[in-house]
């Protein structure tokens, strides 16, 4: 079972992310969650109505982190995958609060609002519920606010602890474009692929973008990988086209393939953490850059094992 966790934050631009989570839970076989981070602790805010049936007609009157969540309920209302509940039930955890509501398969929904670094926060969840997929539309930021506040897609890139799926132009019905060049990291993205593929409608097309000077053993391993990968999606009916692509800025190409509506698909890097923080990585220039939505698989490096020996499985 895939474990989703979905990241709101209240602002309009989280309305993307947790629709598309809930698609992903009407097509898979999941369990889903949604959590806002609040700064500081609980003595930072007023202490809310704990333990008691807690109407949403007063739902105004919660803190902001909850009324954030309250909000996603809103959300994943429309989105036909719940109805909202007349009341809620808060519980004190270790760091937040939480409330359960049900979907209309009678399902269990967890919200949390957790105190902490963002980060931190996240991955103690991640780790704590073995969440496999964090879902999240952060909001757009100008180059200014990035360089004051920091930029935190690229700190879910570099420091989260699980795969994480940036929504932006791409949603569900979106085409994905997997990027397949036959590197390890490359090969890592397949199992998420794997796990995913029911809740994708259309085909899959595959990106391989090489320099003019690549090496032989590469070329091979690219060609191995895009076969094998394409093999796979064609048993499974959803094999798309196979893009080649030549040139030295291979971001501006596979940015340029993806368009501004796709779900671009990659395998985070095996560089050196110093490298892909001073540099930078191939899928952390590409996240960086496109208006599409972007899938970036972050398993460990045994995950690849399995796919290159066999097909996967539909």
């Amino acid at each position: 079972m895939m474990k989703l966790l979905v990241y709101t934050d209240g602002k309009p631009a989280a309305a993307k992310a947790l629709a598309f989570a809930a698609e992903l839970k009407k097509r898979l076989v999941s369990e889903l969650a949604v959590i806002t981070v609040r700064s500081g602790t609980h003595a930072t805010e007023e202490p809310p109505p704990v333990g008691i049936d807690f109407p949403l007609t007063d739902r105004n009157s919660l803190p902001e982190g909850l009324q954030a969540l309250v909000d996603a309920i809103d959300v994943l209302e429309a989105t036909g995958l719940m109805h909202r509940p007349r009341s809620i039930r808060i519980q004190d955890i270790a760091r937040g609060h939480l409330f359960v509501c049900r979907t209309v398969a009678d399902e269990r929904i967890a919200f949390y609002e957790s105190f902490g670094h963002f980060i931190d926060s996240l991955n103690h969840e991640i780790e704590r519920h073995q969440y496999s997929l964090l879902i999240i539309s952060p909001q757009c930021l100008g180059k200014l606010q990035r360089l004051v506040k920091g930029d935190p897609v690229r700190k879910l890139a570099l420091d989260l602890h699980t795969s994480v799926l940036v929504v932006r132009g791409g949603g569900p019905d979106s085409r994905y474009v997997v990027c397949a060049d036959g590197s390890p990291s490359a090969q890592r993205q397949f199992p998420l692929l794997k796990g995913l593929l029911h809740s994708i409608r259309g085909p899959v097309d595959l990106v391989w973008v090489k320099k003019p000077d690549v090496k032989k053993q590469d070329i091979e391993a690219a060609e191995k990988c895009l076969q094998h990968a394409w093999n796979w999606l064609e048993t499974c009916d959803r094999a798309g086209a196979v893009h080649r692509l030549e040139g030295e800025n291979l971001v501006d190409l596979i940015v340029d393939a993806a368009g501004t509506s796709s779900v671009i698909v990659m395998g985070a890097s095996l560089r050196h953490d110093v490298y892909r923080r001073m540099l930078g990585s191939l899928p952390m220039q590409v996240l960086s850059k496109t208006k599409s939505s972007i899938l970036l698989a972050k398993l460990p490096p045994e995950a690849d094992v399995d796919f290159m020996k066999a097909p996967f499985s539909c």
